[in-house]
Parts: structure tokens; C-alpha cells; sequence
């Protein structure tokens, strides 16, 4: 019922292993990012009562607000 994703700082969320560079690839590059914002919009969904999100640092950029 309560969500803590810890560790969300800008050298861990996005897992630059997992990212494919935009200079090799910007369509998957894109597609990346787009698969790990999804895991982390996973583990924040799953609270139901309460959510803490915690970094250390420079937080992600994942955190910040989508805007179109």
C-alpha cells in the first residue's frame, strides 16, 4: 500500500546502460528513455496510501514534469 523509490538521482535513473546513445541510434535512444520513464511511472503506481520518492544529489530528470 505504501511505495518508497529510493535512489532516483541523475546517475542512476536513466540506466545509462540501458540507453542507447543518441548519436548512434535517436529513434531508439528516444524509445529508451521512453521504456525507463515507464518503469519508474510503474513503481510510483503501485502506491496506493502513500509514495516517497528520494535522491541524493542531482535528482533525475525523470522527475520532472512532461510538457508538450
Amino acid at each position: 500500500r505504501c511505495v518508497a523509490v529510493v535512489g532516483v538521482t541523475s546517475s542512476v535513473l536513466p540506466f545509462a546502460p540501458h540507453v542507447t546513445p543518441a548519436d548512434v541510434d535517436p529513434v531508439q535512444h528516444r524509445s529508451d528513455l521512453l521504456a525507463e520513464h515507464c518503469l519508474l511511472f510503474v513503481a510510483c503506481t503501485r502506491a496506493r496510501d502513500a509514495l516517497a520518492i528520494s535522491w541524493s544529489g542531482e535528482r533525475s530528470r525523470m522527475l520532472d514534469p512532461v510538457t508538450g
